[in-house]
């Protein structure tokens, strides 16, 4: 019989009643409701688990009260019926803190003195339904044992020569109890439990009664045959128990790949032994942070039942001589019982910290934990069901005798997402928010690259405290309160800086400028979005037309005329990432640093692509090689690095975060396709895949070296002009826009200032306003003999002769002799 009702306290205990483990108590109330006496079982319903408990009655001033602990229960049921008839549908709470134990005055005191408290949490909108069921004697049970891993095989063995014993401990263990099928008895808090050493029993099969019907528990009692037919251990049991696949954004294809890796060679052991086929044992992720690797790893293990253990590089470090070795080896020992169990994935977080690259100074200790991890990975092939799996970020310091075949056999390239997969990120954290309708999530997935997945999470987050903040005054409930905006998220992009581009040299923050904001240069600004913004905004265009991705962007031009305020422009319109390099940040007093820090921001720029990277002043960075000098010195050098990795021959395998397999000469890359099909890929199109703009500004272009400025390297040569004279007068518009300004003649102004650039257009306006002040301190308006003073005190910065050395020399032409 079942009953109904909606104002019912349900509170989950964390141990059973001492002396009464399967045990519940509800108020009369509710047993007056259900029919039920002091020795009735009943199943209590929810959306996680059903349990199996006898009726007490409770001590407490709720009239539909229940207390229970989930001592038999069953676990997340994949075919759940609901029992016909009424049902008891309430609010549920779990409290840590409210154990039950015999009755007694202060256990009452307690529940009387907190219902209001009690009551007012009670939001929580997950139904239980109670269902008195009929008890029936069972003649036959079969269980599994669940024990600490270091007594399955003691058990195993035991099951074999003397099942009789185990069994006898079984039925002691589960006399009197209320079971039913694929139930499972929690006997943590039994003193007989732990002498047997014995944490669960999981019921297989009932016997027993007349008739299949659900409403049915099967009592043990003295004449019920007990048969024990498995031994798990307690670590699997619980591991399963708790884990839960959440889903991964982007790396479906990757986790598929190690999902095989794990389960075929279990599945093919016999075929694999007679073969002379090696299955990989031994697997390294690599990436930067926050890319998902451990995500990965755990995911793969919910998804095909695996047992994981974790080594964290750094917490089997000990403080005595042999302790770090005495820890792994009884990590190393547990894993290979949890392997002969069942399948297992042994997961090395911070690889490189266990077994880096050895160096002469290196101490004893740290070579004795890396010999210990290597003569490990050799004995792998003894065991077809463990998985080892390493991850690092910094595989350059990992031991090159850890990479080789027979050890880490596979290496798997974790990226920074792609436009694609974050989107996919996205969509999966954005959808446990509540969100309004104004959420653009593809202007997100654009707007945030060079952002990794921990990036993307902490976005959605940032947004959810953000949308909080600005309804913090707002009445009622947090459920009544407005959705996430699109505002929300454009006010968390502010904030967080991509874990790619933290601790970057050329990392700047530079306020916004629009093509709006500069005046005249019309043809130069079409060349230079010709040449930057629509590489990036248009790929499919550069591809249908066949035309690769420009490597390098060169402006040069007089000083003063806005180069780059032109760069920041075509930052600005295209969302790219934007890095700057000045020869202040990039000199250094130590041999090799410049060339390090050159490589470092172009890994930076390459995390982050699409990328801009802007070099100021490129003639004060490195200049033209000369042969008079006998010894090279550090412009050359970093010249020589720079052209290196414009080529992309500077890229380390290692270091590559975007197309991480090899591809030969002459070869093509296969890629999968969406529909599954195979497309291939050359090699300009892998290479063109980083979208990395290297843009540099100069007015001294005859101080670069030849072999920079050659097609390949600097693609486009750009030259800058001064304004002329409708520039000029567009410059003093936008420089007079936000003045108030009283009969100024702009087009005589822009008639007189002749070779003015515009930040001395800009330094005029200025000195105008100054002028104003300086005449009045209240006044309001700038009038035209304001300007007019600032004329005699604003020079033109240009001359003939500096406008004349920087204009591009008058290309070579054939002329014909006329005959």
């Amino acid at each position: 019989m079942t009953v109904t009702t909606h104002d019912a306290t349900v509170m989950r205990c964390v141990a059973p009643t001492a002396g009464c483990p399967q045990t519940c108590r509800i108020s009369l109330s509710l047993m007056a409701e259900l029919g039920a006496n002091l020795v009735s079982f009943i199943q209590v319903t929810s959306n996680l688990q059903q349990i199996i408990c006898r009726v007490r009655v409770a001590d407490s001033a709720y009239n539909n009260y229940i207390e229970f602990h989930p001592t038999v229960f069953r676990q997340c049921p994949e075919t759940k019926e609901k029992p016909k008839g009424k049902e008891v549908s309430i609010y549920t709470e779990n409290c840590k803190k409210c154990v039950s134990a015999p009755d007694n005055q202060d256990q009452e005191n307690w529940r009387q003195s907190t219902p209001s408290e009690k009551m007012l949490t009670l939001s929580c909108q997950n139904g239980i339904n109670l269902e008195l069921l009929t008890p029936v004697k069972v003649d036959l049970v079969e269980v599994h044992i669940v024990t600490s891993i270091e007594h399955v095989k003691k058990m195993k063995i035991k099951l074999k020569t003397n099942h009789k014993h185990l069994e006898k401990m079984c039925s002691n263990l589960l006399h009197n109890f209320g079971v039913k099928e694929n139930f499972i008895i929690d006997l943590k808090f039994s003193s007989l439990a732990k002498l047997y050493n014995i944490s669960h029993l999981i019921v297989k099969q009932c016997e027993g009664g007349v008739g299949k019907r659900q409403d049915k528990v099967f009592v043990v009692g003295v004449q019920t045959k007990v048969n024990v037919t498995d031994i798990h251990s307690t670590e699997r049991f619980t591991s399963q128990l708790s884990s839960i696949a959440t889903p991964l954004g982007g790396i479906e294809e990757i986790a598929e790949e190690l999902i095989e890796l794990v389960k075929i060679p279990a599945a093919l052991t016999k075929c694999l032994g007679n073969t002379a086929l090696r299955p990989v044992r031994g697997l390294l992720l690599r990436g930067p942070p926050g890319t998902g690797k451990t995500s990965l790893v755990k995911y793969v293990s919910c998804q095909t039942g695996a047992h994981l253990v974790t080594i964290n590089g750094p917490e089997v470090f000990g403080s005595r001589p042999g302790q770090t070795e005495e820890n792994l080896q009884k990590i190393f020992e547990k894993t290979v019982l949890f392997s002969e169990e069942g399948l297992c994935i042994l997961f090395i977080d911070e690889i490189d910290s266990l077994c880096p690259k050895k160096k002469p100074g290196e101490t004893t200790s740290g070579q004795n934990a890396s010999g210990l991890l290597l003569s490990f990975f050799d004995n792998l092939h003894e065991s077809l069901s463990l998985l080892v799996i390493g991850a690092t970020n910094r595989p350059g310091s990992l031991d090159p005798a850890l990479r080789r075949p027979g050890r880490l056999d596979k290496e798997i390239m974790m990226n920074i997402p792609s436009y694609q997969q974050r989107l996919s990120i996205l969509d999966i954290h954005i959808g446990k928010l509540s969100l309004g309708n104004d959420i653009d999530i593809e202007k997100l997935a654009r707007m945030t690259n060079g952002y990794v997945g921990a990036d993307l999470a902490s976005l959605c987050h940032e947004a959810a405290y953000s949308a909080m903040s600005d309804t913090k005054d707002t009445a009622g409930s947090m459920q009544d309160r407005g959705h996430i905006r699109m505002k929300h998220f454009l006010c968390a992009a502010k904030s967080i800086t991509p874990s790619t581009q933290k601790g970057s040299e050329g990392l700047i923050d530079t306020p916004p400028v629009v093509w709006d904001d500069i005046g005249g240069l019309e043809d130069t600004k079409l060349q230079i979005r010709q040449a930057i913004e629509w590489p990036i905004q248009h790929p499919e265009a550069f591809k249908r037309m066949g035309l690769p991705c420009p490597k390098g962007v060169l402006l040069h031009g007089p000083p003063g005329c806005c180069k780059t305020t032109l760069v920041r422009a075509a930052a600005t319109s295209s969302g790219a990432t934007f890095l700057s390099l000045s020869g202040a940040q990039l000199y250094s007093p130590y041999v090799g640093d410049s060339e390090r820090k050159v490589t470092e921001i172009f890994h930076r720029a390459r995390a982050g692509a699409p990328s801009i990277l802007f070099l100021d002043e490129i003639d004060s960075i490195i200049g033209k090689r000369s042969d008079s000098s006998s010894q090279r010195s550090v412009q050359e050098r970093v010249l020589s690095t720079l052209l290196n990795e414009m080529d992309g021959i500077g890229v380390r395998l290692d270091d590559q975060v975007v197309g991480g397999a090899k591809v030969m000469e002459g070869e093509v890359c296969p890629q999968e396709s969406s529909d599954g099909s195979r497309k291939v890929q050359s090699v300009e199109d892998a290479s063109d895949r980083r979208n990395v703009v290297v843009v540099a500004a100069t007015n001294r272009r005859d101080l670069l070296d030849d072999a920079l400025v050659r097609p390949g390297r600097m693609d486009r040569i750009l030259y800058v002009p001064p304004p002329d004279t409708q520039a000029r007068r567009q410059i003093l518009n936008i420089y007079t826009k936000h003045m108030p300004v009283l009969d100024v003649d702009l087009d005589g102004i822009a008639m007189a200032t002749e070779n003015y650039t515009g930040a001395d257009l800009e330094s005029l306006c200025r000195e105008a306003a100054l002028k104003a002040l300086t005449v009045d301190l209240c006044a309001d308006v700038v009038k035209m003999e304001h300007f007019e003073s600032a004329l005699k005190l604003v020079k033109p910065s240009l001359s003939g002769n500096l406008i004349q050395k920087s204009q591009p020399s008058v290309p070579w032409s054939f002329c014909p002799k006329k005959h």
